[in-house]
């Protein structure tokens, strides 16, 4: 496995296995903290998205929209949309 194309195969083998579409409800209990580090990675994954060796480069454009609005989700119920935003106007 060590060609991209192998990869590739790999990755698109386990995004299209049966079930992997299916809705999955969690119920999160973390502090304010941890949302705004976890959002800073996921921000960070989908900025780096465009990279070949990232792992959303496998999968659909559709896939990268609902990770960025679970996303939104988690900073909305942590009441830390604005503070996320003001973070990222630093970089």
């Amino acid at each position: 496995m060590e060609t991209k194309i192998e990869v590739r195969m790999l990755f698109e083998t386990l995004l299209s296995s049966p079930g992997m579409a299916e809705v999955v409800k969690l119920d999160l209990k973390i502090s304010r903290q941890t949302a705004l580090l976890l959002a800073t990675a996921v921000q960070a994954g989908l900025a780096g998205a465009k990279s070949e060796s990232s792992l959303l480069s496998f999968a659909d454009a559709s896939l990268a929209s609902e990770l960025a609005a679970v996303l939104e989700t988690i900073l909305e119920k942590a009441g830390l949309t604005q503070t996320s935003k003001k973070l990222s106007a630093l970089h």
